[in-house]
Parts: C-alpha cells; structure tokens; sequence
C-alpha cells in the first residue's frame, strides 16, 4: 500500500500508479465497499487503439505490485504499439460461478478530451472546482490543456448505471464541462500513461496534480475524507446548467438550486434574456435577505468582502487573525460558542478551511501570536500562504482561482490589500480588479472575504466614520466593500464600529461603535461591559422611534383655523 511519502512528487509512473489506485481504494472502503476492480483493453479498436484488444484483468486491494507489472508489460514504457490499459473503477463481487458482478463505486469520474484545434475556457473547469470535484488537464503534444481528467469521492456508496460502467455524476461532470468529446466520459484513464485514441495521444502525467500543493503528503485516506462531497449536488448543479442554455454567466448568477429553476428563466424571459435589463429588475433580490448569512453576526457577512482599516499599530492583524484561528477549530457541541469583538461566531457555517494571506508578518510573528490564541494547537483548519505578487509571473487573481478547487471555504483573511494588487493602490483600474478577484471567490465559495487596510500615513481618527475618510489609496476601497469595519484608538482603548454597510440593519448589523480593552498577555478584545462598553455617534433605534412616534403625533393634531 501507499504511505504518505508516496504522496511526494513522482519519479515514476509506477509510482503514480500505486498511488492512484489507492486512493481510488480508500474512497470505496470510505463507504463500506470490498471487491475487485478491473484493468482492461477495449475488444476494439474504437475509440482506443490498442495492440492488445481485449485484455482483462480483476484485482483487489492488495494486487496493486501485480497489476503495476501488467499495465509494464502493456504498456512497454509506452513504446509503439502496445496496449495502454483503462481502469473499470466500479466495485465488484465475485459470484460462485467465477463471474463478476458490480455493486457500487465511492467515487465518480468524467473524462473529456478537447478535440481538434480546439482550446479550453477556464470557467470549464471551474465549474467544477466550485463544487468540490478533483480536475486536470490532460496533455497532447504541446497543447497543455488538451481536456480534463475529472474525480470525485463521494460521501455514499453509488449504485451502478445500468450501462455496467458508470455511476449517477459521471455524466454530469462530463456535461459541466461544456466539453464535447461522447466517445469518451465514461472512461477511467490512469495518471502517467499516454493513451493513444482515435483523436490522437492524450496523458495526464501526475495524479497528484489533481490535489492542492499543501494535501500532497497526506495518506489516501486523509484525502478522501477531506474531498468527499455528496453527488447530488453535482447532479443538480447540471441540471441547472442545462436548464440556463449552458450560459456561464446565467448559471452563476442564478445558482445551483434546482427549485429556483422555473422562476429565474419566467422573469429571464420577461426580460428579454438580457442580462444587464435583469439585473435591474426585482427578481434577483427576492428571497435574498432571508437566506443572508453571517460568519460573525453583525460584523462578517459570508459571500462578500468586508473591509477592516485601522491606523499602524491599531491591531488589525491580531484581530483578522485571532477570527481565523477561532473559526478554523472544530468546536464540541457542549462548547460555549468563541467570541470575536464581543459577537459569537457562527461555528455552524465554518466548517471549512481558513485562509490567511500574511503580507507583512512572518512565520516568527505569526507563531507566537497564533499560539496566544490557541494555546493548545487546536485549529487544524487554518492554512497559511506568503506569497507575494509583485513582479511575479502569476497574479493574485489567478492563485485564487487555484484555491477555489478546495470544496469548502469559510473565511480568507488578506493582510495587507495593497501586498496582492497588481498595480498601485491610488490606480483605480488595479484596486478594482483586486475586488473582482476576491468578489467572485466570495460569491463563488460562499466564503467571508475579510481585507486588512492601512490608512493615510499619520492619520489618528477618532470614531469609526473618520476611518473611512482616511482609508489610503483608491475611492474604490470605499465603493467596493458590502462592509467596512472601521477600528481606531482612543487613548488606552480600541474603538470598532461600521464605517459604511450595505445590509439592512433588520438584518442584525451592529449600529453602535463599541470599546474594546487590550488584554496584552493574550492580544484579546475584550469588549466593556454595560455602558461603557457603547459609544453612540449616532441616535439608537429607540431614540430614532420615539422621534418618528412624536412627529406621527403632531400630524393627527387639528391646525388652528
């Protein structure tokens, strides 16, 4: 069997070999599946060209050594002509009559292959990295994104189709591409053979391609439990994506509810299918603030991008940091909820993983302030990355698109904003596609974008309002957050309020700046209590209805003649 270490990058196709299959095993032990499984050459030669038509193999769990040394001696180290085998993923029993019969699958797969002179579109693929499915691409010659090798775990076992090969969601991986090659989504290609078709060779050279950089040297059972998704949600998400005409843009506006269906494509129609004239109208908005969720209620919307500028030395970062380091612990029931600027967290939808991009503080920093917020190593979720962009080949933009393959994100952290632009901060253009960027992650994963922000160099503002008109940089720091948490000092105290909210405040937004006192043993917030736990700049909702009450009042009151 394949240990840990074998997840490192290969040296050998064999190597990738084992590695594949195990993988493929643990996801079927993961929903109580034991057989066989089997190595096979098409009988003819249409659409895989082989020079040893209908070979076959069975195998179980333990034959892995047996079945690397046949796929060798099929494939001759891909020498033409030989045979390069395909893999029948589905789990089957061995009968008493020595037949076998399929009983089921822990995962289901896809292939798509782009025919021709033909190129890819990156939404292809992400379309289906939104939904927690494992994807590559496949080589041919010097084309590098030739089609798509496509696996997903699932958290059931799968009843066979009744074609004897396929499972419910391999077809509709196959058609969430938009990739149009029918001779072959069924098919399981192995990772590090070249397969040569009647459309030419095709390789996926590494399985592990397939996983993020950081998951590579885990166990295959690790694995499969990390990216298990239900197939249901694959399924409808294509049924959305037939019933929107296989419009990229319709399908993510709309979303993957099969139930919003008929009454997205009537108010669709009335619009004209026009896109910009729907989305002035009342449709998209309905329903829309009662399924609105929170990370923390009041403060940290999810699916959007909430603003948090402070002066230097405020502690913006330790605040962004100690949230995801509370949000990426997995909290017993029994657990009081963790508290973050005196809100508790809503644990219930951080059950992902925890992104923090550190700009400015290093690994010594980041250590010695992540162990005064979890003392006891709890917060196995929390994911670190440093990289900075600045004059670099990728840009920030496209590392996200390169997070979103990860199924379940709750919060990205970026400290500071002005470490990932791809220009300077006072240009409008580069400021604005950074929150394209982080806009579509948010939307896209449903996760709580928070963005750290400097402010001008010696600005000392003394509510959360004069925060906002000091931010540094682009007016667009300003227009493009649903949120700005805006943090400042008052002598020994920190102050946090809402410097600007696009959410209605029936919604729970919390409308009075509050005080916080620094515990510097520990960095914590602690929030005072009663009143002067409040600054009120503005009137409270109380006062605000006593005012509309007494005006109401005068109106009924006869006017002298």
């Amino acid at each position: 069997m394949v240990t840990k270490e074998l997840l490192d990058p290969l040296r050998n196709f064999q190597d990738s070999l084992r590695a594949e299959l195990d993988l493929i095993w643990a996801a079927h032990s993961a929903v109580g599946l034991k057989g066989y499984m089997a190595l096979y050459t098409d009988a003819t030669q249409h659409p895989w060209r082989s020079k040893h038509a209908g070979d076959h193999l069975w195998f179980g769990p333990k034959d892995t050594d047996k079945i690397v040394r046949h796929i060798e001696q099929l494939y001759g180290e891909g020498e033409l002509p030989n045979s390069t085998p395909l893999l029948n993923p589905l789990v089957h029993e061995k009968m008493t009559d020595g037949s076998y019969k399929p009983i089921g699958s822990g995962i289901f797969w896809s292939t798509a292959f782009v025919l021709g002179i033909a190129r890819m579109k990156q939404e292809q693929q992400d379309r289906l990295t939104g939904l927690g499915a494992l994807s590559d691409h496949f080589h041919r010659g010097e084309n590098k994104q030739a089609g798509l090798k496509m696996l997903a775990f699932s958290n059931k076992k799968l009843e066979p189709k009744y074609d004897g090969r396929t499972v419910a969601g391999c077809r509709e991986l196959y058609e969430l591409t938009d990739i149009h090659s029918d001779d072959y989504w069924p098919y399981y290609p192995l990772s590090g053979l070249n397969y040569l078709c009647i459309h030419g060779m095709y390789t996926h050279p590494d399985i592990h391609s397939l996983l993020p950089e950081e998951e590579r040297k885990l166990s295959p059972k690790e694995l499969v439990r990390i990216h298990q998704i239900d197939v249901q949600k694959v399924i409808d998400a294509n049924t959305c994506w037939n019933a929107y005409d296989h419009h990229n843009t319709l399908y993510h506006r709309f979303g993957q509810d099969v139930k919003d269906i008929p009454h997205n494509n009537k108010f669709y129609d009335l619009c004209a299918r026009d896109l910009q004239l729907f989305d002035r109208t009342g449709p998209m908005r309905i329903g829309a603030e009662e399924t609105f969720e929170f990370v923390v209620p009041g403060y940290i919307p999810r699916g959007a991008v909430t603003l948090l500028p402070a002066a230097g030395g405020t502690g913006k970062s330790s605040v962004a940091h100690q949230l995801c380091v509370l949000a990426s612990i997995d909290w017993e029931k029994d657990e009081p909820k963790p508290v973050w600027l005196g809100q508790p967290i809503n644990t219930d939808v951080c059950t992902g993983i925890c992104i923090y991009f550190s700009g400015e503080d290093g690994p010594a920093i980041i250590n010695a302030r992540g162990a005064l917020f979890d003392p006891e190593g709890r917060a196995k979720r929390l994911q670190f990355h440093r990289t900075e962009f600045i004059d670099k080949e990728i840009t920030f933009a496209e590392y996200l698109k390169g997070l979103m393959k990860m199924p379940d994100v709750s919060i990205v952290v970026i400290d500071p904003a002005r470490k990932y632009l791809d220009g300077d901060e006072n240009d409008a253009d580069s400021v604005s596609r950074f929150f394209e960027a982080i806009e579509e992650f948010a939307i896209r994963k449903n996760a709580a974008m928070v963005v750290c922000h400097h402010l001008q160099k010696g600005a000392h503002p003394t509510n959360s309002r004069e925060v906002l008109d000091e931010l540094r940089g682009s007016q667009v720091f300003i227009d493009r957050p649903r949120v700005v948490l805006g943090m400042c000092r008052d002598d020994k105290y920190t102050v946090v309020g809402l410097s600007k909210c696009n959410i209605p405040p029936n919604l729970g937004m919390i409308q009075e700046e509050r005080v916080f006192a620094r515990n510097p043993q520990n960095l914590h917030l602690i929030w005072l209590p009663g009143e002067k736990g409040i600054r009120r700049q503005n009137l409270s909702a109380q006062e605000i209805e006593q005012i509309e009450m007494e005006a109401f009042k005068a109106q009924l009151k006869p006017k002298p003649e």
